[in-house]
């Protein structure tokens, strides 16, 4: 009779004891492949846990190279400066298949990095890049010696059938007192599997190691320095080397970079998305922190403002920012904590925020701040990212040694130069993030553009499109809706009707009437930024007027002493007529800014008769043509040509910054001419040319319309002190950078344009400016 199932087991156990045999599990070879193809999904996610361990071995930097080693082959190489591992380190872990070594040290030895792998798959990565491996890799030992460790694996070797451990890898070890730690992997393998969006994820994972710019010694570690990557891939990459930090820094909204000059000149550069690039000068000089740099990121949570937005992971960016992101502070080469380390706020940054700061301590910065279309003055803040959000680093220097840190290396000695410091780099964020909230007003009037264009396409005919573009937005929208309700109430009974058309139509009116609303304040809001920028511009030439004034006066007292000698009547004569003169000037000025000072509530946007206010912004300046004789020409503009609807404040805001330029232009260069021309384009649109033969301007250069740039090649203001009488430079001043760009956003305003074009035969500047 057969034995049931547990009786035959039973037996089996009972045979077993019998014969004292023991049973072993063994390993087939066939397991690596169908592990490597399992665990490690693609070739570029292999690549990525090879630079993991390297990470893990406290490397602070890694190279990958990629290169063609036949047609059908790539070469594959992957070097670190990390520990390495010993000859021990490489049987009992990297020969082991299923470690558990980073499951039980989740740390690495040296910085006390969080490991971040812990499933020991680091062979199955390189069976899966390639059949063939060469793996060199240096430790130092605990008696000094440095043991480098050198073999070859051929995968292909470990065939279905053959048992893992019976398979020999060919090796050698050498020691030396003297090396330096670290692992190569080289690795030939096919081409097949490679593309560019696996390439692009790859770097997408790189990056969040690569945010990594150091941490603060724990639990008995050392300092962590960082970690940086290099990429050589001629095949995917536009350049032979990348580090995925640079792309990362380039990939968010702007790059913010400072170099502080010999003399203490601050200089500031952005590149962002939509604004470009822009420069600035900081106002103060700072020799203190001669020699300094920062290289700064602004990383925003919003996927849509990124430059590059298809090499950001954001569930993963916003993991790594809370570990890493924030702006830390280098000195000789060493990273100064507790500055940038979690929970610091050396920058204020967040503690502004949670302040609702929403105004910029710098003046300059809110002058910048009223120039830019749509952003508000005094809000100019309230879109300043976190801290944690600003990624980078300063690096700072000093020829007085006023960065001098501390014996533990915690801060540096005293206030006032982490103060100083605060001081320059706060500047820099604040003037970026008021181009950022531009940019964000630019993005809502983009949006508003498409959302335009989808309902006139959605409610227009092909050929009807065009047309329903031009009209205004929200009376299309409410004409439309005041349509359909019609169109939809004729279903419904009369009295019905006649109630829902009328709750409607009041809908409707109210919509209206808040948008007119919106405009007048509007307007009002241009002519108040119109009014303060022209203060901004002259209000130092009126202070040295006073000053001037108040000169005289003293030493009129002084000579009337001397009334009895003939050399000091005469002496009074002059005094009188340089003080009569002095007071023309301080009048002209008055009455200049006085032609501004109208009533915002009573002012409204009208046709303006073109010729009229340019004969009044050219009187303002009647004292500084008489004295060097100078000739406008306002011939070229027709006595009836008008143009508008806009603010007076505007058209005078835009002669007076113009003529006030060609003054100092033609003075500067020896010259006497200045003209004005007015036409009526085909489209009723007003163009302006002012024209003038002095020092000239490169048509398409737009250098000149950035705020504060008054001067970029330093060549206006070295000529314009040369040619001036000492009476005079008191008139005409350093300028504030700002007349251009309130030129170029009135015009933009206004459906129309700024810029340098070729000038007709002589003359050497032509900005022409096109407005509605």
């Amino acid at each position: 009779m057969p034995l049931n199932p547990q009786e035959q087991k039973r037996d089996l156990s009972l045979d077993a004891r019998a014969g004292n045999e023991k049973l072993f599990f063994t390993v087939d070879s066939a397991l690596l492949s169908e592990l490597g193809e399992k665990l490690v999904e693609s070739v570029h996610i292999a690549l990525l846990e090879l630079v993991k361990n390297s990470y893990d071995a406290d490397a602070t930097k890694a190279t990958v190279e990629i290169s063609s080693y036949s047609e059908t082959e790539y070469k594959i190489v992957v070097k670190d400066n990390g520990v390495g591992m010993s000859l021990e380190d490489v049987k009992k872990y990297w020969m082991r298949i299923a470690t558990n070594n980073k499951a039980e040290n989740r740390v690495s030895d040296v910085y006390g990095r969080k490991k971040s792998g812990s499933k020991g798959i680091g062979r199955f990565s390189c069976r899966r890049l390639g059949p063939e491996l060469y793996l060199d890799t240096t430790a130092q030992l605990k008696n000094g010696k440095y043991e480098t460790t050198s073999f070859y694996v051929n995968w292909a070797a470990y065939k279905p059938g053959t048992d893992v451990s019976e398979i020999e890898c060919d090796g050698e070890t050498t020691r030396t007192s003297a090396g330096k730690t670290g692992t190569s992997l080289e690795i030939i393998g096919s081409k097949k599997g490679w593309d560019r969006g696996g390439w692009g994820v790859l770097k997408r994972r790189l990056m969040l190691l690569v945010i990594n710019r150091g941490n603060r010694a724990i639990n008995g570690k050392k300092d962590d320095p960082g970690f940086d990557i290099s990429l050589i891939a001629p095949d995917f990459e536009e350049s032979s080397i990348t580090n995925p930090r640079e792309d990362l820094m380039n990939a968010g909204w702007g790059r913010l970079t400072l170099k502080v000059k010999e003399d203490g000149e601050a200089c500031w550069s952005l590149d962002a998305k939509t604004i470009g690039q822009k420069k600035i000068i900081q106002p103060e000089r700072y020799p203190e922190l001669a020699g300094t740099t920062a290289d700064i990121a602004f990383l925003p949570d919003v996927k849509n403002q990124f430059r590059n937005p298809d090499l950001i992971l954001k569930t993963s960016l916003q993991e790594a920012l809370n570990n890493w992101g924030s702006i830390y502070v280098r000195a000789e080469g060493i990273r100064v904590y507790p500055y940038g380390e979690r929970g610091d706020d050396w920058l204020e940054i967040d503690r502004d925020r949670g302040l609702r700061q929403s105004s910029s301590r710098y003046l300059s910065i809110k002058s910048l701040a009223k120039s830019l279309r749509g952003v508000t003055e005094g809000r100019e803040l309230l879109n300043l990212l976190s801290a944690k959000s600003h990624v980078g680093e300063v690096i700072v220097s000093s020829p007085n040694n006023l960065f001098e840190m501390k014996a533990s290396r915690e801060g540096f000695v005293g206030d006032l130069a982490i103060s100083t410091l605060r001081t320059v780099v706060r500047f820099g964020i604040d003037w970026a993030t008021v181009y950022r909230d531009y940019f964000l007003r630019l993005m809502e009037q983009e949006s508003l553009k498409r959302a335009q264009l989808d309902f006139a396409t959605s409610v227009s005919s092909p050929e009807d499109l065009e047309e329903a573009l031009k009209q205004e937005p929200v009376v299309a929208a409410t004409k439309y809706l005041d349509k359909e309700i019609r169109n939809l109430t004729q279903t419904l009974p009369k009295k019905e009707n006649k109630r829902v058309l009328e709750s409607a139509s009041k809908a409707i009116d109210l919509i209206l009437e808040s948008k007119k609303v919106r405009e007048h304040e509007l307007q009002h809001l241009r002519l108040v930024a119109a009014t303060s920028s022209l203060f901004l511009v002259f209000q130092h030439e009126v202070r040295s007027l006073l000053g001037v004034l108040g000169e005289f006066d003293i030493r009129l007292k002084k000579l009337s002493r001397k009334m009895v000698d003939a050399s000091a009547i005469e002496d009074i004569a002059a005094m009188r007529k340089t003080f009569d003169d002095t007071k023309s000037n301080f009048n002209s000025l008055l009455e200049m800014t006085s032609l501004l000072s109208v009533d915002a509530k009573r002012d409204s946007a009208k046709r303006l008769a073109i010729s009229v206010r340019a004969r009044k912004a050219v009187e303002c300046f009647r004292l500084i043509c008489k004295n060097y004789d100078l000739k406008i020409d306002l011939s070229g503009i027709p006595t009836a040509l008008k143009v508008g609807p806009l603010l007076e404040a505007e058209l005078l805001s835009i002669f007076m910054n113009t003529i006030s330029n060609s003054i100092k232009s033609v003075i500067a260069a020896g010259t006497k001419n200045i003209a004005i021309v007015a036409d009526q384009l085909s489209d009723n649109r007003i163009k302006l040319n002012i024209l003038d033969s002095g020092l000239g301007v490169e048509p398409g250069n737009d250098d000149l319309f950035l705020p504060f740039l008054a001067d970029p090649k330093g060549q206006l203001y070295s000529s314009l002190h040369e040619k001036l009488n000492p009476e005079d430079e008191h008139i005409v001043g350093a300028g504030s950078g700002l007349g251009l760009p309130i030129v170029r956003d009135i015009a933009v305003s206004h459906n129309g344009s700024a810029s340098f074009v070729v000038p007709p035969e002589g003359w050497t500047c032509n900005l022409e400016i096109i407005i509605k």
